[in-house]
Parts: C-alpha cells; structure tokens; sequence
C-alpha cells in the first residue's frame, strides 16, 4: 500500500490574557497575522457575560459589566491553576473552575479564526506568563485541550515576545531584555538571539502584578473620598464597583498622554468629582513601580549580567504604555527601547510562529511536507535549519528530606532554577532508619530549602522489603518537559509509583472529559 499523503493543518498561536487575548497565525508564505474576531477587533477582551446556555466573549461582556455585574466574569488568569475548591464561579446552578472559564474564551478565539480563515483550525501553543508554577501551566494547557485544541506547546510569554522580535533579525546576535507588563502578570526576562537560535537567560516576575493593582490604587482612593464625604463604600455595591473600575481605567489610560484627568462617580443618589494628575497617581502608584524596579534587578542579578551586555529592552504588554513604567526602565537600563513590535500583539505573533515550529518540526520527525516550502525556507536559519527556540526552568523542582539526624526536615534540589528544558535529573536517597515500611516521597516546588516555604506539588508512598538496613536507596527521577510540566517517578527494589502531582485539584482525564461535554452545551459567541 502508498503512504498517505500528509494532512496540512491549521495551527495557531494565542495569548491568553488576563484583561485581553490574542490569537494569530502563519499565512501560506510564512508571514505572521493577528486573526481579527467577529467584531472585527484584532483584541478580544478576557470577559465573559453568562446568559442562560449562551456564553457571551469580549466587548459585548465588557460592555455589559456594570448592567450585569453578577453575569460576568473577568480577570479569570489570575486564579488559573486554583481548582474550584480555590476558586469557581457558579452559574445556572453549576460551578466553572479557572480552567472551564478560560476554555469558553480560548473557544471564542477558535471559532471566530475558522470562521474568518474558512477552515478547521486544529492545533494551538498557548502563552503564559514565565513565572507560571507547574499548577498554572498544567490548567493553561487544560484550558486549551477543553476548547477542543490540540496543544503543540505551552510557551512562556516573554519568549514569544523574542520570536516575534527576532524572526527578521537572526543574523544579528544580541542579547534582549524582556520587559512584560500585562493586565494581571508581570515577567522579566533575559533572551539570547544567536545563531538562529533564541535562548532563555534567566526569568522572574509576579504573577499577580500588573495594570489591575494601578487601576485599583484610583477605585480604592475614589471609594475613599466618597465615604468621607457621604459616610457611605460604593464598592459594597457590585454594579457601582464596576462603574467605578471602569472609570478608573479610562482615567489611567489618559493620564498616559494628559496632564491631568476628573473622575466622576455617583452611587445611591450622591456623587464625587475628583481631579487626579499624572503626578499625583505616579506617587500613588511608586510602590507598584518600584516592585518592577526590584524584579528588574533581581533577574539581572540572578543572570550574572550587567546592563551593558543587554542589546535591546523589549516592552510587551500593554502597561508598557505607561509613561512611567517606560520612565524606569529607561533609568535603571539606559538601553534602547525596540519599537518594532506592537506591546498588544508580539506575544500573540511569537505563539503563531512557536505553532508553525512545531509542525516543521513535526514533518521533520515524519519524513513528510505537507506545509509549503515558502514557509520553511522563511523559518529555517542561513544553515537551511529549522529556528530553534530554548527555554529554562523558571522555579527549582525538589524533594523533602530529613538530615542525618532525623531532627529537621529540608529540601533538596532535583531541578534547579535556570535549568535548560526539557529536563530529567535522577538520584538515589536513603532511606532515613533500618526497617522501614514504606518510603514517602514529597515533591516540591520553590528556591527554599525549607519545606513550609515551598509550594507542595505531589506526595507517593512506595512498600519496601522488610528488614533493610538505614541508608538503602531509593531512586528519584525528575522529568521536565518542554512545557515546564512536572512527572516524578520512585523507584525501589523492583517497585515502580509514580508520584500523583496533586496541581491544585487539577482534572483528571475523566473529568476532563466530563467538562468537555458539558462545555459542549454552551453556545459560545
């Protein structure tokens, strides 16, 4: 019998942000688009409105915030990777986990770019914030899978960003300074482009800092000022509170190309007006400022690296828009700033060109072509190869030991941070006193060497043979895969377990099912 003829699939890249998402593809001659949704915005608002079976995504939800506060959803990022025994929103009698949530806006960006490219899209890489913990990454790529994605690859943003940036300039080696400043997340990352080849330095960041904490530093002064003059919180109120936020926003926005703004605010038959100036909301905001000053350091700290050696400051996200944040980082940097490469769109553009890699790559491992050759020669170095994209290990990957005394509990290093992924690293302990009965094994996450400190990924107890002596080994082996997802396997005479990494309550591939076909029954628009 003939081999089959390869099948072309539609892969795509996407941003899943905390206040916006963006998806983008690899056109027929290796050029990368931003695919517009069905209103034609070439960003769809993180914002979902609930209406009966019907799962409203974008502008309209955002729009409908403040009638409709108890239908909406937003900011759904930033609990990503909790489970819904830390965080779910019921609707229709029926709780929605971070992950299901996320999945109803990763779907409005699947069916509004088959409808506008007129053909199945199949496969998606899907960005996160590089300071994700395995929780995040795990429920991100859940997320995609529940939209009814294949997931290539789960990226890290900043090293998205750098694609997007780099793709036209391989054969200028240089070093970029990742500066990602999003709706909810914040990341600092050092990138290397040589060779036809972009390589992770060193990554740190807040996962629960971004342009929301400035926008609550004006809802909280303003709720302020109303309860000293009318003795009353207007943020007890869920409709005015989304009045107010959204006010808020729009004033941050225009003190970003204005002096000074007013914010009007009128809640239970009263109201305030406030004059707030730039001046007034950068000292407002300084705390906010100087914990992105202080990430900024540590990363350059933790790469060895002085400010010198850095070519290019890349801003991503659209905070970056914010005079003072583009203030600092000029100060503390004295770097260029490259402009060629839109703060909203460049992480969106680097998955779609992740997505297209991986395929190549694919094809490679296959022995086929089915993608036009236009594209590979435009994602293949001057060597003919395929670009190559190397990412690290941005927290380090332990266990739980005792010390020799069996008095104190400690952490040891399997996978430390910086590591270069994928990654498999094993080692064999002994067991702590003669006769045990069972090894147990707690893997951990975190740069502590103290347990407590550290977040708790897994636990696994595996029966040893009677009578062993203190010290008999049991080996750990610790595999890392490219989308920084943890497996751990024990081994011990002849016995095998593999530790169950608890992620949060993450789903099982029951239940993954399970929510895929109730998420079925929701009409997503």
């Amino acid at each position: 019998m003939s081999k089959p003829a390869p099948v072309s699939r539609k892969a795509v890249g996407i941003d899943l942000g905390t206040t916006y998402s963006v998806i983008a593809h690899i056109d027929a001659y290796g050029k990368p688009h931003i695919i517009p949704n069905s209103e034609s915005e070439r960003l769809t608002p993180s914002v979902i409105l609930f209406d009966g079976n019907n799962a409203i995504v974008g502008t309209l939800a955002k729009q409908n915030a403040v009638a409709e506060p108890e239908k909406i959803v937003d900011f759904v990022k930033r609990e990503i990777g909790k489970g819904k025994n830390g965080f779910n929103r019921i609707f229709n009698g029926r709780p929605y986990s971070a992950e299901e949530l996320s999945a109803l806006i990763i779907k409005k960006l699947k069916i509004d770019a088959e409808n506008y490219l007129g053909m199945p899209v199949t496969d998606a890489v899907i960005t996160v914030p590089a300071y994700f913990n395995d929780a995040e990454r795990t429920a991100t790529l859940r997320a995609g899978q529940l939209a009814g994605f294949n997931v290539l690859q789960v990226i890290n943003e900043p090293t998205a960003a750098a694609l997007a940036y780099g793709l036209d300039k391989l054969e200028q080696d240089q070093t970029v300074f990742v500066f990602d400043l999003g709706g909810g997340t914040f990341d600092v990352t050092i990138m290397r482009i040589e060779n036809s080849h972009i390589s992770m330095l060193a990554s740190n960041g807040d996962h629960r800092l971004g342009g929301k904490d400035w926008d609550d530093v004006i809802v909280n002064w303003v709720a302020d000022e109303f309860d000293k003059q009318h003795g009353e919180n207007p943020l007890l109120d869920l409709q005015s509170y989304q009045d107010l936020y959204n006010r808020a926003v729009a004033a941050k926005i225009q003190l970003s190309s204005r002096p000074r703004t007013t914010i009007v605010h009128n809640y239970a038959g009263k109201s305030v007006k406030l004059d707030l100036t730039k001046t007034d909301f950068e000292h407002r905001t300084r705390h906010l400022l100087e914990k992105c000053k202080t990430i900024c350091e540590i990363v350059m700290q933790e790469a060895g690296m002085q400010w010198t050696q850095i070519d290019r400051i890349l801003l991503t996200g659209g905070m970056t828009r914010v005079p003072a944040i583009r203030s600092m980082i000029g100060q503390v940097s004295a770097v260029e700033v490259a402009d060629d490469v839109s703060p909203d769109e460049a992480v969106a553009l680097g998955a779609a060109i992740q997505a297209i890699l991986g395929l190549l790559a694919e094809e490679d491992r296959l022995g086929e072509r089915a993608l036009p050759v236009e594209v590979r020669e435009q994602f293949s170095g001057n060597d003919g190869n395929l670009i190559q994209v190397t990412n690290i290990t941005t927290h380090t990957l332990g266990v739980v030991l005792w010390d020799d005394a069996k008095v104190e509990e400690f952490v040891f290093p399997m996978i430390g941070k910086m590591t270069t992924i994928p990654a498999e690293m094993k080692n064999s302990f002994g067991t702590a006193k003669a006769n045990m009965k069972n090894a147990v094994v707690r893997v951990v996450e975190g740069e502590s060497t103290v347990p407590s400190e550290c977040t708790m990924l897994g636990i696994c107890e595996i029966e040893l043979p009677p009578f062993l002596p203190k010290g008999s080994p049991v080996e750990l082996t610790y595999q890392y895969d490219k989308n920084q997802i943890l497996e751990v396997t024990v081994d011990a005479y002849g016995k095998q377990n593999k530790v169950a990494i608890a992620r949060n309550n993450a789903m099982s591939e029951a239940e993954l099912e399970l929510a895929t076909a109730d998420l079925s029954q929701i009409k997503v628009s």
